[in-house]
């Protein structure tokens, strides 16, 4: 994914009063989703307030797909401490780094507006759309940096409640998206999906005519080169019986 991405589509809102801290030489491994409990303005307010000495995250996703950030990724923000103590969590990195390393320092954090209660953590499709390319960025953001790669999963990609099920049993909620999430993330060539050539493309994939690129992307719009129409000939002749 091409970082410049999060320039176009995340707005960093965060200030000099937004929480945030030193990662005390950790690397990101898990990326960690939340309930805001409230509205995208509550949100923003309160992450930026001087009020508000306990609390704040790298990311905020609105329902309208909006994308804010509050903390740089090289930062720690304050969303997932083992307030209630490690014999609450049920995340296996937490628990194998244990009560001593707060999953603050090697977490990235990302709150989705919404309401338990009314949601159950389900997302609207523009907020779904959003947090899927997030998780997509903040990926390709650890591996640019720290030579990390987050290979996405269930132990990498979780809730907040598997951090703290005492205080947190329903962040970011039973209906939350897990599933869709990393599917996206672990498809190749999810740049070819709904394209009118995509049947066509992944059967000249599985055939072994064609190969994408190594970001993992096929950019099926994009003018072939001579040498990329000489290897598709190539292979094309070496398939031809005979």
């Amino acid at each position: 994914m091409d970082l410049e991405w999060g320039k176009e589509n995340i707005k960093f809102v965060g200030n000099s009063k937004t929480n945030k801290s030193s990662r005390r030489g950790c690397i990101p491994q898990i990326i960690v989703n939340h309930i805001s409990e409230g509205s995208m303005s509550s949100m923003i307010n309160w992450f930026t307030s001087p009020n508000n000495t306990g609390s704040s995250a790298h990311f905020g996703v609105s329902k309208k797909g909006e994308i804010y950030q509050f903390v740089a990724i090289e930062d720690c923000a304050w969303a997932n401490g083992l307030t209630s103590g490690i014999e609450n969590a049920t995340a296996e990195l937490v628990l194998k780094r244990g009560k001593d390393t707060s999953p603050n320092w090697y977490s990235v954090s990302i709150e989705h507006e919404g309401v338990w209660t009314e949601t159950k953590g389900a997302l609207t499709p523009a907020q779904l759309e959003a947090t899927k390319m997030l998780h997509k960025y903040i990926i390709a953001y650890v591996k640019e940096k720290y030579g990390h790669e987050i290979v996405p999963s269930r132990k990498t990609i979780i809730g907040h409640y598997e951090i703290d099920k005492k205080e947190r049993p329903n962040c970011p909620g039973q209906l939350f998206p897990f599933k869709e999430i990393i599917d996206f993330l672990t498809e190749p060539y999810q740049d070819i999906k709904g394209h009118w050539a995509e049947s066509l493309i992944r059967q000249a994939i599985a055939e072994g005519w064609v190969k994408g690129y190594p970001d993992g992307t096929f950019q099926p719009d994009k003018p072939i080169t001579r040498a990329e129409a000489v290897a598709l000939i190539t292979a094309a002749l070496k398939k031809a019986p005979g």
